[in-house]
């Protein structure tokens, strides 16, 4: 009869399962971790891209806003869909003729110039006439237009819109889908993406929008807004 303590071989065997054990465990810990941060890395991915999402659902919702009489006699576009970039159009302000404007003007003097800059597009519109130029110069109280006006303007009839310009496009080298404000540079909306598509049905006015991640696991994001401008610019037949 053995009166106590453990054979060398015991100890071994102890010392054997005690780190198979723990190297399971350091196993586990491990493939959890990775697995924990997959999930996390998805949860952020599904989050930028529906804030991404309702950015671009508030632009395309405010798309022709102010604007309704130059969509109803086809100056403005609301919005606009290509595979290269997604567009929407609607009124930054309002600008006062600070005299007439005749017809071969390239330069109209207007009330004030703030916040107006170079590169921005306006739309010009007397009765049931208008056009659209883009601002090639801006000087003291008045704006160099990049065309001569094909007819003139009086200040007391005419309205001289500012166009705010919002555009959206996928920076694929670089994955991110950047907005852009104007002739302001373009900046990074959604980081990480794959694929981004959108498509304009004129008829119903929906816009419908997809965004795919290059997150692995993570599920494309779907967005389809109804362009409520254009609609109201069509049902009031201006």
């Amino acid at each position: 009869m053995r009166k106590g303590g453990f054979t060398l071989i015991e100890c071994l065997l102890g010392l054997t399962l005690s780190l198979l054990i723990i190297t399971t465990g350091f196993e586990f810990f491990a493939r959890a971790e990775k697995a924990f941060a997959r999930l996390k890395e998805r949860e952020e991915t599904g989050q930028a891209a529906l804030a991404a999402l309702d950015r671009m659902r508030i632009d395309l919702l405010h798309a022709g806003r102010g604007l309704s009489p130059e969509i109803g006699l086809g100056l403005v576009e609301a919005a606009a869909a290509t595979d290269d970039e997604l567009r929407t159009v609607s009124l930054e302000k309002e600008l006062t003729l600070a005299s007439p404007a005749r017809a071969g003007d390239t330069r109209i003097s207007v009330a004030s110039t703030a916040d107006v800059t170079s590169g921005q597009r306006i739309a010009l519109r007397e009765d049931t006439a208008g056009e659209v130029r883009t601002i090639a110069r801006v000087e003291a109280g008045a704006v160099l237009i990049d065309a001569p006006l094909e007819r003139g303007y009086a200040p007391a009839a005419a309205v001289l819109s500012l166009l705010e310009v919002v555009t959206y496009f996928l920076d694929e080298p670089a994955g991110i889908l950047r907005r852009r404000v104007n002739t302001s540079p373009a900046q990074p909306l959604l980081e990480g993406v794959a694929a981004a598509a959108w498509s304009l049905d004129t008829a119903s006015l929906l816009v419908r929008i997809r965004l795919e991640p290059e997150t692995e696991g993570a599920h494309p994001h779907e967005a389809t807004v109804f362009l409520k401008n254009p609609a109201l610019a069509r049902n009031s037949g201006t």
